[in-house]
């Protein structure tokens, strides 16, 4: 009797979710009902499943269908649409704020449309795209390369204060602070951010909410959460201290930065500020610390370690700073139009070593239809740029690494309207993205005229990717040397 109701009810849950499925979806491995597919996350699976399934595919966790976009067209359409512009509902991204929706990046409807048109406003007045900016990236650079000096000659793992430097950047801006490159006040977060392991099972535990309640609290607690409030305290002492100290000298008749500008808002109540708190604010400097600190740093590691794999291109960059820019200057944007291969070199690493290889997940807003499939509401959607970057549809012998397919003719910078997106693309895109290339830029170029690096003797440069990040192309820790430039 028993079987008989266990088959029953079985049958029923089956009939019931066959019944209730979505018709006319994408293509995708074989799903078990009510757990899905095999977890497709990590940059090397999404090569396979593209190998397999196409430009359109999907994968599903429980009851979340994720939709894999592998094509320029596809993508800029559904990154287009309006359709499309929000982010996936899941507790886990709002960990720092107790999973209330805050901040700019992870935040939806007219609350992220405020924080954006109040962030690109104010950055912009600061001078982010503006060539007066210049200067502070300047000094930045050279306290860089005097820093890089310190270490040379020894072979070590690239040093931390290159993620300090490009963070003080939009840190003076978002909070008037400027960090010694070595201080362990904005290195020991960075260092607890870095440490963060999503490459755990038990983070895939999270999109199956059923399933979730019966694994052990203790094994979730161990294995992941531990983590996740390790960087919680971290991060919320930081960004509090920072938000306190501003209050304690505000004066809204002379606002100097980001959170100045944001604490007059909110006190005034002005239309922008609908959903302007405090809590919120921690989580938009959050997203600006965290987008500051790693996003064009880990970009800049990827140039030195493909400088360091190519010495010969390595070498043609560095002869052409010496023909344009005198060894007691640093290069600047005045020098850009005539340093066409540094420009191309960094494209190059863009393409080769996209970050945001899958892009940040968006989400169906509504039911509809894209690359003539079903696409259900709620559905997360993936941009897979860096499936784009190495598409022969739009580059020739994409696997190996030549700047000079960036060059015209005459030598100038040249860049395709399709294949390329390291910025992301559509409503979403990067509002940092003129911040960060001139950084990219500056210091790039301040680096390879100081320096040159290689591998320690009898040592290949790994181009792998770390293993803890899986959805991400960061570069793996190794030892490089650092050899100063007569």
């Amino acid at each position: 009797m028993i079987t008989e109701i266990l088959l029953f009810v079985v049958g029923t849950l089956l009939l019931h979710y066959l019944i209730s499925r979505p018709r006319g979806m994408p293509p995708g491995p074989m799903v078990i009902p009510y757990l899905g597919s095999r977890p497709i996350f990590s940059v090397a699976d999404v090569q396979a499943m593209h190998k397999v399934y196409g430009d359109i595919f999907k994968s599903e966790l429980g009851p979340n269908k994720l939709i894999f976009l592998c094509n320029n067209k596809l993508i800029k359409e559904a990154l287009a649409k309006v359709e499309f512009a929000d982010r996936p509902s899941l507790e886990l991204m709002h960990f720092l704020t107790d999973g209330q929706e805050a901040g700019v990046i992870m935040s939806n409807g007219k609350r992220w449309e405020n924080a954006r048109r109040f962030l690109l406003r104010n950055l912009r007045d600061l001078g982010m795209g503006k060539t007066y900016l210049e200067e502070s990236i300047l000094v930045e650079a050279r306290a860089l390369v005097e820093d890089f000096r310190s270490g040379a000659g020894t072979p070590a793992h690239l040093p931390e204060s290159l993620n300090v430097a490009v963070l003080n950047i939009i840190w003076q801006m978002v909070a008037s602070k400027r960090y010694d490159l070595h201080d362990k006040e904005v290195l020991e977060p960075i260092g607890i951010l870095r440490a963060v392991d999503s490459s755990s099972p038990i983070l895939f535990v999270e999109f199956i909410p059923w399933l979730k309640k019966l694994i052990p609290g203790f094994l979730t607690e161990r294995i992941f959460v531990a983590q996740l409030r390790k960087v919680k305290d971290s991060m919320v002492t930081l960004m509090k201290t920072t938000i306190e100290a501003h209050r304690a000298k505000h004066d809204p008749a002379n606002p100097r930065d980001v959170i100045d500008e944001y604490l007059i808002a909110m006190d005034e109540k002005s239309e922008i500020a609908e959903y302007f708190s405090e809590l919120d604010l921690m989580r938009i400097i959050f997203d600006l610390f965290a987008a500051g600190f790693d996003t064009t740093a880990n970009a800049l590691r990827w140039v030195i370690l493909y400088m360091a794999k190519y010495p010969e291109v390595q070498r043609r960059v560095q002869q052409q700073i010496d023909e344009v820019v005198p060894r007691d200057t640093l290069p600047s944007y005045q020098h850009k139009s005539q340093l066409p291969l540094v420009e191309a070199m960094i494209q190059e690493v863009l393409r080769a070593a996209c970050m945001v290889h899958n892009g940040i997940q968006r989400a169906a807003q509504t039911d509809t239809f894209l690359g003539g499939y079903f696409i259900p509401k709620g559905s997360w959607i993936f941009g897979c740029a860096g499936i784009c970057h190495v598409d022969s549809r739009y580059w020739d012998e994409p696997q190996e690494f030549r700047p000079e397919r960036f060059l015209d003719q005459e030598g100038k910078v040249k860049i395709p309207k399709e294949g390329l997106m390291p910025f992301g693309s559509g409503r979403r895109s990067c509002l940092g993205e003129s911040l960060s290339r001139m950084e990219m830029y500056i210091f790039s170029a301040a680096l390879l005229q100081n320096f040159t690096f290689s591998p320690p003797a009898g040592v290949e440069v790994d181009m792998g990717t770390d293993s803890k990040q899986p959805t991400l192309r960061i570069s793996k820790g190794q030892n490089i040397v650092i050899n100063i430039r007569n």
